[in-house]
């Protein structure tokens, strides 16, 4: 029977299908082209396959990656997720990243449907369109990232609870639950969904089924959470009191006065100038400023309130909760909202192809200037930065320099860790030494920084190997690679 629907929906909507069929092949093309020396491969990346190389060895994860402010931990469902695309490209990290641009396209499609569904055909193809030559979906869809994968799962919990609120079939509440799951342990601002997600629960609370089925997603959601729940248990609360920390230190992390203009309107800016123009911030107010009241006509013209009242609830609780937040904010925040933005835009310029020639002409006008916008800001205009081919170059020089002899190493470096380099070490099986495993007669530096000055440096790795005097150095692009030996 559902098979038989789709046949149906698809020969009844053929020209659409098609324009879908033909965006979703552009983002995968744009996402996957030279995905190898485009990817972003540092010490989250390295941190990331080492773990979940290691689940393939049979040591499960029961925590995920750790946040850079606050000292908290994720849950794992990240590195699970990565698993199979690192077992299947025979422990290349290009495979977690392939998948990210997968779970992209999946996410274009997801955001047609469900601007489709909610407005009308265009306003989901425009919306599809837009966020498939977006430099930052891009960019953050063609790289293995905890963050990443947050706008599927946040979209999907979304319109989850929209089909509960509307009356669907109650059991959308379980996959509402499980989706959120997934955004929370991509990254703790999806914790800012549970105001939308709270308040259409409690609009769709009717009869004791309804109660019942409320009960069954809680366990499921506490079940895929609990890996943190028992690291808490295990560490005395280390979670509990970095949230604590977090929360009640707000001097220094969040406001909790959220209606602040000296945030309020920057953060709209910020989110209009990063989703919707390539990160252009030239007029980015005034263009800010006129989607935000193009989005209040569109909802005053449009006869179907419900949609637009839960999408406009989802960006009001986003940018109100993202300017509590104190430290800078940048792009990769917005995931648990973006397909939202997307939609917003889409709706807007269909709503306008439905007026008069005027605003005919205003919505042609808007998203040709959106596409040329995005298009000359495509990140495949840059120079591919080649991270992993250099890592791997450089770790190639360490090994055959080495001798097959016992090292130690270090790297110098303000912007990055060693996890990369130690994945590719260990894959390799170098004869690698940490400093707190013991000291070898040679030590290994990299330098990713401009000026480097490994004899005496206090870095951890390289301070302990003790007084050293260097005795060969390389260099590979920018890295500088310098053999050490004790000093006589």
């Amino acid at each position: 029977m559902c098979c038989k629907k789709i046949k149906q929906f698809i020969q009844k909507n053929r020209l659409e299908i098609i324009a879908l069929t033909v965006i979703v092949f552009a983002a995968l093309l744009l996402r996957l082209y030279r995905i190898d020396e485009y990817l972003t491969f540092l010490g989250d990346e390295g941190r990331d396959v080492r773990v979940v190389r290691d689940i393939l060895k049979g040591n499960l994860a029961f925590i995920g990656p750790q946040t850079s402010i606050g000292n908290m931990y994720l849950g794992p469902l990240y590195y699970y997720l990565m698993t199979p695309a690192l077992f299947l490209s025979g422990l290349n990290p290009v495979g977690p990243a392939v998948l990210n641009a997968i779970i992209g396209a999946l996410t274009i499609g997801l955001t047609w449907w469900v601007a489709r569904t909610w407005f009308n055909p265009l306003s989901g193809l425009v919306a599809a369109f837009l966020m498939a030559i977006s430099p930052v979906a891009i960019i953050y869809s063609r790289s293995s990232w905890n963050p990443n994968p947050m706008p599927l799962f946040a979209l999907l919990s979304i319109f989850s609870i929209y089909q509960v609120w509307q009356g669907k079939n109650r059991r959308w509440l379980i996959l509402s639950a499980i989706s959120f799951a997934f955004a929370l342990q991509m990254h703790y601002l999806g914790l800012l969904l549970i105001p939308t997600l709270a308040a259409f629960w409690l609009l769709s609370i009717k009869k004791k089924q309804f109660l019942a089925t409320s009960l069954k997603s809680l366990v499921i959601f506490l079940f895929l959470m609990s890996p943190l729940v028992l690291f808490d248990l295990k560490h005395n609360g280390l979670n509990y009191n970095a949230f604590k920390t977090f929360f009640t230190t707000q001097q220094t992390t969040v406001n909790l006065n959220p209606v602040n203009p000296d945030r309020l309107f920057p953060v709209w800016n910020k989110i209009t100038a990063d989703l919707l123009l390539g990160q252009i911030e030239e007029n980015v107010v005034l263009i800010s400023f006129s989607v935000f009241l193009l989005g209040l006509w569109a909802f005053a013209k449009e006869k179907k309130k419900a949609p637009a009242i839960i999408l406009f609830t989802w960006i009001g609780f986003a940018v109100l909760g993202l300017s509590m937040y104190k430290h800078p904010i940048y792009a990769h925040y917005f995931g648990f909202f973006w397909p939202a933005i997307f939609i917003l835009i889409g709706w807007v310029i269909s709503r306008l192809f439905q007026g008069t020639y005027a605003h005919k002409f205003l919505s042609i006008a808007l998203f040709s200037w959106l596409v040329i916008v995005n298009i000359n800001r495509s990140p495949l205009k840059q120079t591919p930065n080649n991270q992993l081919q250099r890592t791997k170059d450089v770790i190639d020089l360490v090994i055959k320099e080495s001798a097959g002899e016992p090292f130690n190493f270090g790297l110098i470096a303000k912007q990055n860790y060693d996890e990369s380099y130690r994945y590719f070490l260990e894959n390799k099986k170098a004869e690698m030494i940490r400093g707190e495993d013991g000291i070898s007669d040679q030590l290994f530096v990299i330098c990713e920084d401009q000026d480097c000055q490994p004899e005496g440096n206090p870095a951890w790795q390289i301070a302990i190997f003790g007084p050293a005097d260097t005795v060969a150095d390389w260099q590979i692009d920018h890295i500088k690679i310098f053999k050490l030996t004790h000093a006589k």
